[in-house]
């Protein structure tokens, strides 16, 4: 793998190959920004170019060490994604008796710890006294969303790197560039990345299906507002599908609900389903300005309902009867 393998985030790439190629390796680093923005990646080659035996700007890719890691096969390179939702210090525990063994083939060793704000206090407090006297042949990557989440004493001892989001324009640009679309498409695809140029090149390779994700739910907001109210029931399976990835649903028709503003009040350019514009123009003619306020306003309750742990059936079958009852 290759520093230019990973999408954006050119200063940061260009301050963690100056510290390879200076030997001025940090023992504790924090890697915050959303998630797909490239954290991982960016660490994974990160850990390689430290460990990789001839770096020159990049790991070589073909020393014993490189080979090992983009074989998934490395002893000295150590991955924690943890599928439950909290870090529990056991876990923690299990990490820190491996720190203080010695490498096994390189000169140091590199743990990543994805998701690391979902340490619980005491994990935490535990992976703490390893950062306040770490092994020098140890390197610690923490990946978080949000460096707030983690304890202050934790963020002292590491240095923190922020990844940012990338401008519209710039996605736009990229993704012609590269993949040869037209810019319609393009604009469209830099909307729905919200600024994370790793996600908008996931969405044109089609490895991100957040836009077949739209085209069903449009399809389904249209059939709802011209149909009778018995439709209602016959996406609920739909629903219960894609019950763990509610905010991703709420947030495309809340975005169809601001077009619909947008449209209504001939403000075309700021539309960001573009390619739908004929329905829009369709549907704004059957909705008021006010009954598109007071929708906006209830997809944002039903997301703060769903995590208070209302009963998710009622509030879906509600938001749903709310959207049919917006027809003029």
């Amino acid at each position: 793998m290759l520093f230019s393998d990973v999408a954006g985030q050119d200063d940061i790439k260009k301050y963690l190959k100056h510290s390879v190629a200076e030997d001025n390796i940090s023992h504790g680093y924090i890697f915050e920004g959303p998630n797909s923005i490239g954290k991982l990646e960016l660490a994974l080659v990160f850990a390689q170019s430290i460990l990789c035996d001839k770096f020159d700007n990049e790991p070589c890719n073909n020393c014993n060490a490189c080979i090992k890691i983009n074989s998934s096969n490395h002893p000295d390179i150590h991955i924690l994604d943890f599928k439950d939702k909290t870090i529990k210090k056991e876990s923690v525990d299990e990490i820190i008796e491996s720190i203080y063994i010695r490498p096994y083939e390189s000169k140091k060793k590199v743990y990543i710890v994805n998701n690391s704000q979902n340490m619980t206090l005491q994990a935490a407090n535990t992976f703490l006294k390893t950062l306040e006297e770490p092994p020098k042949d140890t390197v610690i990557i923490l990946l978080t969303t949000n460096s707030n989440l983690l304890i202050p004493t934790v963020v002292s001892r590491c240095q923190l790197i922020k990844f940012k989001n990338v401008s519209k324009n710039e996605i736009i640009k990229k993704l012609i560039d590269k993949y040869n679309i037209n810019e319609q498409k393009a604009k469209i695809i830099s909307d729905y990345s919200k600024g994370i140029l790793n996600k908008a090149i996931r969405i044109v390779e089609g490895k991100n299906e957040i836009l077949r994700e739209r085209d069903e739910i449009i399809k389904i907001v249209n059939n709802v507002l011209n149909s009778s109210q018995d439709i209602i029931y016959e996406y609920e399976n739909y629903f219960e599908e894609k019950k763990d990835n509610i905010d991703d649903v709420l947030e495309i028709i809340m975005i169809w609900m601001r077009d619909l503003s947008f449209t209504k009040e001939g403000l075309v350019k700021l539309v960001v389903n573009k390619d739908y514009l004929e329905l829009l123009e369709e549907q704004s003619r059957k909705i008021s300005l006010e009954d598109i306020a007071n929708m906006v306003q209830y997809v944002q309750n039903v997301s703060l309902d769903v995590k208070n742990h209302v009963n998710y059936k009622l509030v879906i079958d509600k938001m749903l009867t709310e959207i049919q009852n917006c027809k003029i």
